[in-house]
Order: structure tokens, then C-alpha cells, then sequence
């Protein structure tokens, strides 16, 4: 059987590495978040330090939101943006890191003490974790999602080094050849959570770029799409 297409290491290690700086700016971010921090002030953090890495594009500003402890609205200062993390309430952090033009994402769920954020991180790995089995036997995403409420996905094709295959960018369909962007959330009442990850589809099948995900999941969960 002649290869169709079959992304090289060159070709991915761009991706690779604007992965890593997202994913260490959430991190850094998440372990010295305060008792009190606004949602835009988490934002502005993610912001500088994404600039002081220069891998900040303004067209893709960080995002930050905090979950649980509903209340109710005073003067609009519990709207998106407003909020303040408090004790006993869940986070989603997510940014975008653009390297020499390769955009990569990043999310990151916490606190891990937190049983909600615990088991839909569960879920939303194990959806991560069948859609590569799902894609080969014929299924598309979305007939996958259909089994898991509250799931909302987004994915598109990244540019890569050589020709890309042309066909329709999300469909009902079988995937065409390439380098996926994948993002996910998962919500249940006042929580949620989500995951960010590249998906390569060659001549070998779907797999997940990063080597925490799918089968051979470490239960790292990202937050954070």
C-alpha cells in the first residue's frame, strides 16, 4: 500500500513546541492562582507571559473562567470577567501559544481536588481515548458525541510543511489527511471542563500527537477549546 500522506518529525515539531509554552504558561498560572483573582486579572497574567515568551497573538487573547458558587447577580459584577476564584470553586484556563506562525492550544482543568472537575475530566478522557477506534471503524465525530451530553467540539486543519489535502474542513463524514486541531468541553450543571490537542490522520489511522492522551493516558488533564 503506497502512503497517502505521512506528516514527518519536522513537520510536527513546531506544534510540538508551541504546545509545550502554552501548556507551562497554564500551568505557571494555575499554581500560583489567588483566593480572589478575577477572571480578567487570571487573563492579564496569561497575557504577560505569554508576551514575555513572544508567543502572544492578540488575535487569540487567553481566557479564563471560573466555575460553581452560583450567586446572585449584584450590579453586574458576577458577569464573565468579574467573577473572583473563591474556596471550593472549579477553573478552566485556556490559551493559545503562536510560535514563527504554528498556533497551538492549551487548556487546563483544576483544582484536581475537585470531585466534578475529577470525573468529567474521566469522561471527556475517555471520549479522547475512542475516537481514534471510533474514526476507523467509520463513525464520525460527531455521531461519537452523541453519546457523551453536554460534549461541544470544535476542529479544523493546521497548515503544515508541503501540500495540504483539500476536502471539506468538518464534516458528517470520514476525516480527510492532516494535522487536526481538536477542542473540547464538557459540562454538567455549574461544572465544566475541557482538552486541547492535536490529531494526526495518516496512512497509519488517527492517533493523538501528544502521548498523554488516548489509550495511553497518565491522567495529566488538561484544561482547557
Amino acid at each position: 500500500m503506497t502512503a497517502f500522506w505521512t506528516p514527518d518529525s519536522q513537520a510536527l515539531s513546531p506544534y510540538r513546541s508551541a504546545q509545550a509554552l502554552a501548556d507551562k504558561c497554564l500551568q505557571i498560572i494555575a499554581a500560583s492562582l489567588p483566593i480572589g483573582m478575577t477572571e480578567q486579572d487570571c487573563e492579564l497574567l496569561m497575557r504577560d507571559w505569554l508576551r514575555a515568551h513572544q508567543v502572544y497573538d492578540p488575535a487569540r487573547p487567553p481566557r479564563a473562567r471560573f466555575y460553581g458558587q452560583r450567586q446572585r447577580r449584584r450590579f453586574g459584577l458576577n458577569r464573565p470577567g468579574k467573577r473572583r476564584y473563591k474556596p471550593g470553586m472549579s477553573y478552566i484556563l485556556r490559551c493559545d501559544a503562536v510560535q514563527n506562525g504554528y498556533a497551538a492550544k492549551a487548556c487546563l482543568n483544576g483544582p484536581d481536588s475537585h470531585a466534578g472537575v475529577t470525573a468529567l475530566a474521566a469522561e471527556l478522557d475517555a471520549f479522547k481515548a475512542a475516537l481514534p477506534d471510533a474514526l476507523a471503524d467509520g463513525q464520525s465525530p460527531q455521531q461519537l458525541a452523541e453519546s457523551l451530553p453536554g460534549l461541544r467540539q470544535h476542529y479544523r486543519l493546521a497548515p503544515i510543511t508541503g501540500t495540504l489535502p483539500e476536502g471539506n474542513r468538518i464534516a458528517e463524514g470520514p476525516l480527510i489527511p492532516g494535522l487536526w486541531q481538536w477542542q473540547l468541553t464538557l459540562s454538567r450543571g455549574d461544572t465544566s471542563v475541557a482538552s486541547s490537542d492535536f490529531l494526526v490522520v495518516d496512512d497509519q489511522g488517527a492517533r493523538w500527537l501528544s502521548p498523554r492522551h488516548g489509550k495511553h493516558d497518565n491522567k495529566n488533564h488538561e484544561e482547557a477549546a
